[in-house]
């Protein structure tokens, strides 16, 4: 059967699938890339090798690609692999795609249904000095840092014995120990948490089983260096909802929310739960937390509502991109309260951003200043005749968490942006001395750029542009290695 993406709804203009794998030595660069930078920018995309089985199915399930580009002395080269995922190989074979709803293997071919359903297109990570790409409903993915081979799914040795794992672990910078969790950790739909603790080696050094109040969705947590931070969400499933042949989520806006904290040190009988709304309590991403005293002090964008379109609403209630929206919110969690709810203030005004926030790493854990959102803005110049209908300027937004204020990078007429990281200008450098680098897309001529950006400058616009002649894959998340996490010959 010929491949044909023509009744994918999803696959049309910059966004379509470029089914492609490359390298690129020597990239093209405007401007001067500074000669302090030196490491790889690892980004987790969304390429699906085939058309999607269903066509109400959600971009979210598409096949995983990870882009390098390995920067040293001014100079930039690019790779692009496939994650060999046993989904991916699967279908690689048949020529088609075989696997159904996300996260539904009871919409799958009957042929590939005992086969894991990873798509590891989540987010890159390094820890150890192994890359893993991340998928939440599977175990991690583990690539080599250079090649971008796939070794294959990993469980630290054995010691993870969950079915899952977060696409977002959070790293100690100081101690250099990794946090993770898994939900519904021993299955569809089970109430089951795990949370593990890996040293820097990359070996177990703790964990802890629990159930959650409710079944949902937990994309990320926080991590001080005292506590782990975990919220569910107002996204829901259940057995019977899957095997009815549904896409895995559905947003449910009677069922609370709850924060689970859990002391570093502490046993499962010392978790604390908290409880909120999903209209007030939608947390995907977090931006940093911090334990001071007896209290822990969370900074995340938190949307109230349905967060996506492809999700329904249990009761009937339209998509509302309003609501999707959130705003920048500071949680604080008294462990010496007995009462069972948070203190919530609203930062920045109420400027409504994106979940796709980003700090200088080196404060993950602890008091911070700066954090990094890619935003929209309406106020500023968009081409519809070169870029298309319905788009908006893009703009890299930084938040100054003590004064309240905010600087932007505007990515020009005809661009989208992806989610930025930070570059420490040193190891040294104060907090947000450095850069961001991200991906731009040229809707006007179908390709990507790779921006960098000084943080302390960003209203200067770009210092380097890295210019690819194509348009990259659709990017999730990515990841900056510096070359001392991950040596490379120049």
């Amino acid at each position: 059967m010929a491949v044909n993406f023509s009744k994918d709804p999803t696959a049309v203009g910059f966004f379509a699938p470029t089914r492609f794998e490359g390298d690129i030595h020597d990239c093209e660069i405007e401007g001067e890339i500074p000669s302090s930078i030196k490491g790889s920018f690892y980004r987790t995309c969304l390429d699906r090798k085939y058309p999607a089985m269903y066509p109400n199915d959600t971009p979210y399930n598409a096949d995983g690609a990870v882009d390098m580009i390995r920067i040293a002395n001014g100079s930039a080269d690019y790779k692009s692999r496939y994650v060999q995922t046993e989904r991916y190989k699967a279908e690689r074979k048949a020529r088609k795609a075989l696997f159904g709803l996300y996260r539904n293997p009871y919409t799958s071919d009957p042929s590939v249904r005992n086969l894991s359903h990873n798509t590891a297109n989540t987010t890159p990570i390094v820890h150890a000095g192994r890359l893993f790409s991340m998928k939440e409903d599977s175990p991690p993915t583990a690539m080599d840092p250079h090649t971008l081979e796939t070794v294959g799914e990993w469980t630290f040795g054995g010691a993870m014995d969950a079915k899952t794992f977060t696409a977002h672990p959070k790293i100690d910078p100081i101690s250099g120990d990794m946090a993770g969790f898994a939900y519904e950790a021993k299955g569809l739909a089970t109430d089951d948490l795990a949370v593990y603790m890996f040293g820097k080696d990359g070996r177990q050094t703790r964990k802890w089983w629990f159930k959650s109040p409710v079944v949902s969705m937990m994309h990320d947590m926080a991590f001080t260096d005292k506590h782990i931070i975990l919220p569910t969400t107002g996204m829901t499933t259940s057995k019977q909802w899957l095997e009815s042949g549904k896409i895995h989520w559905y947003y449910d806006p009677r069922m609370p929310v709850h924060v689970a904290i859990i002391p570093r040190d502490g046993d499962v009988k010392d978790i604390r739960w908290f409880r909120g709304t999903p209209q007030q309590a939608m947390l995907i991403h977090s931006t940093n937390a911090r334990t001071e005293g007896s209290k822990i002090i969370l900074d995340a964008p938190v949307a109230a509502g349905n967060f996506h379109p492809y999700f329904p609403d249990l009761e009937g209630h339209p998509y509302d991109q309003a609501a999707r929206a959130p705003t920048i919110r500071r949680w604080t969690f008294d462990l010496n309260s007995k009462k069972d709810t948070w203190d919530e203030e609203v930062l920045f005004g109420g400027v409504r951003g994106s979940t796709l926030v980003r700090i200088d790493d080196r404060y993950t854990t602890r008091r911070f200043r700066y954090s990094y959102m890619l935003t929209s803005d309406a106020s500023l110049p968009w081409d519809e005749k070169r870029a298309g209908r319905g788009g908006r300027a893009a703009v890299y937004r930084r938040f100054d968490h003590d004064t309240g204020k905010t600087s932007t990078f505007y990515a020009g007429p005809v661009n989208g942006l992806a989610e930025p990281q930070f570059i420490p200008r040193s190891k040294d450098a104060p907090e947000g001395d450095g850069y961001l680098i991200g991906a731009s897309n040229n809707f006007a001529e179908m390709r990507t750029d790779i921006v960098i950006v000084d943080a302390m400058k960003m209203e200067q616009g770009v210092i380097a542009r890295i210019k690819m002649p194509f348009r990259m894959h659709t990017q999730v998340h990515g990841w900056w290695a510096s070359h001392a996490e991950v040596p490379f010959e120049v």
